[in-house]
């Protein structure tokens, strides 16, 4: 019963995703697609940080970068993706969310750093469908503290005005985006088994923590 309520949640957890196309196309596709969908998005998230930033300059080097991150993030997804319809070992399927977690990494680096709340916890609270609704609440307050720091960031730089409004619409589509990707890399495996809710909370905890003292120093320093 316990397996069949899981499967049950993680497929309204997986709703909206493209399962029977991911099913039906071929697994080098699938990574294809992640590997270049990867690179475009990292092309729009580049002009959106050239839109908000007070003093824009282009280089490749830091473009090249900011894309190439984007394209790892995309790949290493895409591979989940496929590990999620063809792994038939927990252990392997395991090994490879590892993958797609390190993936996420890239999109971290320098100024994207503050955004790393929102993109873990926005994808938990998102795809953990069956933990308690107060966790993944928890989660989702968490996700949105950065959206109001960087919305605030950009009123203070723009004032209330179109620029702002573009930048943050930009925001929510891009980090939008982001955090439906993680759905696959973030899910809950469709086996029935559960880490002990004491281990649970003690990990949430620690990450609350965590989060808590990251978002802290990012405001104060």
């Amino acid at each position: 019963m316990m397996t069949t309520d899981v499967a049950a949640h993680l497929e309204t957890a997986l709703e909206g995703a493209p399962r029977e196309l991911v099913r039906r196309l071929h697994p080098l596709l699938i990574v294809a697609t992640g590997l270049f969908g990867g690179a475009a998005l990292g092309i729009i998230a580049r002009a959106w940080m050239r839109l908000i930033s007070e003093d824009p300059e282009f280089t490749w080097s830091g473009t090249i970068f900011i894309v190439g991150g984007f394209t790892v993030f995309g790949l290493t997804q895409s591979i989940v993706a496929v590990a999620r319809q063809r792994a038939r070992r927990r252990w392997t399927l395991t090994i490879v969310r590892v993958i797609g977690g390190i993936g996420l990494m890239p999109l971290f680096v320098g100024a994207g750093a503050v955004m790393l709340p929102t993109v873990v916890a926005g994808g938990l609270a998102k795809v953990r469908v069956e933990w308690h609704k107060v966790a993944r609440w928890m989660c989702l307050l968490v996700a949105l503290a950065p959206v109001l720091i960087v919305g605030s960031g950009l009123v203070d730089s723009f004032g209330w005005s179109l620029h702002a409004a573009v930048g943050f619409l930009g925001l929510i589509a891009l980090y939008g985006t982001i955090v439906s990707a993680t759905r696959f890399t973030f899910a809950a495996q469709a086996d029935g088994w559960r880490m002990r809710r004491w281990v649970t909370i003690t990990l949430f905890v620690l990450l609350g923590l965590l989060l808590l003292q990251f978002m802290v120093g990012f405001i104060l320093r």
